[in-house]
């Protein structure tokens, strides 16, 4: 995996902590007279920053899954089976 890739992952990833940190200390000032106007709304802030985390911890793991798929050539099935093939002749 080239090395822009894994920084798209290591990106997603970061970005889903930092949004599950900043959802989980927006749920705990809700309480004081700041937090509150953001969380007692129509549409909860924090609620906003936890679908940003789910969103972005679902975009890095498929980045890894789309970026971690091997290629024909590296493939070590079609490598062996020509080692097997030469083996029996």
């Amino acid at each position: 995996m080239s090395t822009s890739r894994r920084n798209w992952t290591a990106g997603f990833y970061w970005i889903g902590v930092a949004m599950t940190l900043a959802c989980f200390a927006l749920v705990l000032v809700g309480n004081t007279e700041l937090g509150w106007r953001f969380e007692h709304r129509g549409f909860p802030l924090s609620w906003a920053l936890a679908g940003t985390a789910v969103l972005a911890f679902l975009a890095a793991e498929f980045c890894h899954s789309v970026f971690s798929l091997p290629s024909e050539a590296e493939d070590p099935s079609l490598q062996l089976s020509t080692e097997w093939e030469g083996a029996e002749s």
